[in-house]
């Protein structure tokens, strides 16, 4: 999991003093198409390390897909510019706030980066055959979505309009 920013409980404090606020069909949306994704690999791990068993490649390659599309929907959420959004409803929230692009960026980007590391070495098309990951690995995979989840919940309570 991504260690906080140096200067992340300040970045918490100024979002609440200052009152910046993340638009509610944004936060729903970051929650409801990104939470989905982050609870699929979630459940996916915790099912594996519930029966003690290797989280198979073919799991591995769903892993890969729900992380794609949580990144597809963080850069588009935290574009710099509101042409060309591929979701043309948040529109007049883009760019968001320079502090909560900054958290958004660094949170999701630095769990899923990870997450997809551990995924792509069992995948690595070097392998003559995709392998298992292996339990230890889905736990630090876990451990990542927990992570993401939590800091969604942090943001939420920060932000909230």
């Amino acid at each position: 999991m991504a260690n906080p920013l140096p200067n992340e409980d300040e970045l918490f404090r100024k979002i609440r003093e200052e009152k910046i606020t993340i638009d509610p069909m944004a936060l729903d949306f970051l929650y409801r198409y990104i939470g989905d994704d982050i609870t699929a690999i979630d459940l996916l791990c915790q099912y594996y390390l519930m029966i003690n068993e290797p989280l198979p490649a073919s799991d591995a390659q769903r892993i890969l897909i729900y992380t794609r599309d949580a990144e597809f929907i963080i850069k588009s959420i935290t574009r710099v510019s509101a042409e060309h959004i591929a979701f043309p409803q948040f529109k007049d929230m883009i760019p968001l706030h320079e502090t909560i692009k900054d958290l958004l960026t660094y949170h999701f980007g630095n769990g899923i980066y990870v997450i997809n590391l551990i995924v792509q070495d069992s995948l690595d098309p070097a392998n003559k055959e995709p392998r298992q990951i292996p339990v230890a690995h889905t736990q630090k995979i876990l451990e990542h979505t927990c992570a993401i989840k939590a800091f969604m919940e942090k943001l939420r309570l920060a932000a909230a309009v």
